[in-house]
């Protein structure tokens, strides 16, 4: 989506953050990759970013269908739980999420733009804001959760128990009988 007299490349770097199923998995995934002191991310941007890439990629093409609202919340569920629980999973779980996690919001973030390049910049902003707010959220939390002060370390699972709480009402909305 292009936001009215922004260019491509801003509208694309602003569209993760506002959608709020994205949102609330990028805040998951943050607040869950942090709490891993120290913090390691090697792992998460060797997955994520080259997931979210490809299928950012692939949703310029007329290929896919729009991903249902309801799997992105259930991304987001899951991840907030293990937030919430201070969850530590073995490396296939974690890549199992981290690609999820991409792939839904990737397909998610199809461009309405119509010239290529339009396409390209969008895509390109999108795939940067991405992969800059997970870092960013990642290495924030990181930094709480290495402090002495078990407080924060509780704070984060609250936060995580948050988007947990919020995921489900999400889902709630999107079973919910249309009438």
């Amino acid at each position: 989506m292009t936001a009215p007299g922004m260019n491509a490349f801003s509208s694309g770097l602003l569209h993760p953050w506002m959608t709020p199923t994205h949102v609330i998995i990028l805040l998951a995934l943050g607040l869950w990759l942090g709490q891993e002191v120290p913090l390691r991310l090697g792992l998460p941007c060797k997955v994520f970013a080259p997931t979210a890439a490809v299928a950012l990629a692939v949703s310029a093409t007329k290929w896919t269908i729009a991903v249902p609202p309801f799997i992105l919340v259930a991304i987001a569920l899951v991840i907030a739980a293990m937030v919430a629980l201070d969850a530590r999973l073995p490396a296939p779980v974690r890549v199992a999420l981290l690609a999820a996690a991409a792939i839904g919001i990737g397909l998610d973030s199809g461009p309405e733009t119509t010239t290529p390049i339009a396409t390209f910049s969008t895509l390109a902003g999108t795939w940067v804001s991405l992969g800059l707010g997970l870092v960013n959220i990642a290495y924030y939390v990181s930094l709480a959760a290495a402090s002495q002060m078990q407080w924060l370390r509780i704070g984060i699972r609250v936060a995580g128990s948050w988007i947990f709480a919020i995921s489900l009402l999400m889902v709630a909305f999107a079973l919910r009988p249309h009438r």
